[in-house]
């Protein structure tokens, strides 16, 4: 096998197995991943009755959840436009 082949599969394998290690250690919570990532404090839970949320809407002006789910249901994405 050509030298160079085999230290290219050697870092691979090395960069690997360090962001597996990585990985494990902010699962673990000894290292913080995101210092703005709070989702393990929140208050809601599984199961949880959603809040009655006003929320903006793209066209302008707002609505109210509990006004959405009187007649069906809702289904809400939230996610980032980045």
């Amino acid at each position: 096998m050509n030298p160079w082949m085999t230290r290219g599969i050697f870092a691979l394998l090395a960069l690997g197995g360090g962001a597996f290690a990585y990985m494990q250690l902010v699962k673990a919570g000894f290292v913080k991943y995101n210092r703005w990532d709070h989702r393990d404090r929140g208050r809601l839970r599984k199961g949880d009755p959603t809040p009655d949320l006003t929320l903006s809407l793209y066209q302008g002006g707002s609505v109210a959840l509990s006004s959405l789910w009187r007649d069906k249901p809702v289904f809400i994405v939230f996610g980032s436009c980045t």
